[in-house]
Order: structure tokens, then sequence, then C-alpha cells
């Protein structure tokens, strides 16, 4: 992943011309220019700005993973993905299923420090089931918000406010 090369997939897709894109992210256009064709390094501050501005689901997730390096939810678009909502959302389903239906495999009863190591390896398959559930989850979230046209970065920043009126979060 080239975090250059989604910008400007991510400026296409969203239909956003160089000029634009530094109007709304306070960045002059032969800087944003440099930066696409590789003569300017990309740097962390941009990531923002750049990201704020476009608003594109897909763009978001390829600067989450360009934040954290593996720690991420990756943008799914393996042959066997189709990002229509209905496509997505049974894939989530299912997904999620798979996660449910591991968690059976931890001992929950047992302390964690009596495990053996055959058990720490179905925590560590439990684990992955659960990632895939997410990540199929957080792209379904994409693709709704791509079909229907909502700002990605608008739901996420309600949804933070209901977190914190619900007390799930600080």
């Amino acid at each position: 992943m080239d975090i250059k090369e989604e910008l400007v997939k991510a400026r296409n897709r969203k239909g956003t011309t160089q000029l634009e894109l530094a109007l709304e992210a306070n960045y002059c256009r032969p800087e944003i220019s440099k930066v696409e064709t590789g003569s300017r390094k990309y740097q962390p501050e941009m990531r923002r700005a750049f990201s704020e501005s476009l608003d594109d689901p897909e763009f978001y997730f390829h600067t989450w993973e360009d934040a954290t390096g593996f720690v991420h939810m990756p943008y799914l678009d393996g042959e066997y993905i189709r990002h229509e909502p209905i496509s997505m959302r049974y894939f989530a389903e299912q997904e999620t299923r798979e996660a449910l239906e591991n968690l059976d495999r931890v001992k929950w009863y047992k302390p964690i420090s009596s495990n053996s190591e055959q058990e720490r390896e179905d925590v560590k398959r439990v684990i992955k089931e659960i990632l895939d559930s997410a990540a199929s989850q957080v792209n379904l979230v994409a693709s709704l918000c791509k079909e229907y046209d909502f700002s990605m970065k608008t739901l996420f920043r309600e949804w933070l406010v209901s977190l914190k009126s619900r007390r799930f979060k600080k």
C-alpha cells in the first residue's frame, strides 16, 4: 500500500481536484502535486487534513494503516469481497456468527495462568475470528456510507458523542 497512490485514488473517487483539496486541507496545490508524484514526502500531519477533507471511506482505512502499521482494520478488497451493502451485510453476519461460535473454545472458567499451550492457541484463534468480524463490520459501515453518500467523518463524530453519553467512553 502506497499512501501517495491511495491519495490520488481517493481524490479521483471523490471527483476532487488538487486545487480543491489544497483549499479544503489548507495546503498549496503544488505541495499536493509533489506528494502525489513522490517528489515530496507524505508527512504524518497531512494524514488528518487530507482524510477529513476528502472524507472517503476507503482512504480512511489506508491512513489508519499508514498511521499504525499492522494494527488497523484493513480495507477488504480481495477477489471474494463485493462491496455492495447487501453482500457486505451477509459477509459481516457470517464473520460475526463464526466469531461468536468460536468464543466457546475459550475456557473462561480457568485462570489464565493455568491454561495449556493448546488453550492459549485456541484463544489466539478466537481473537483472529473476532478481528475478522470487526473488519467485516467496519467495511460494512464504509460500504453503507459510500452507497448512501453519508459522511463517515460526521457519523463517527456523532457515534463518539453517543459513546460518551452512554458512559462507554470518557
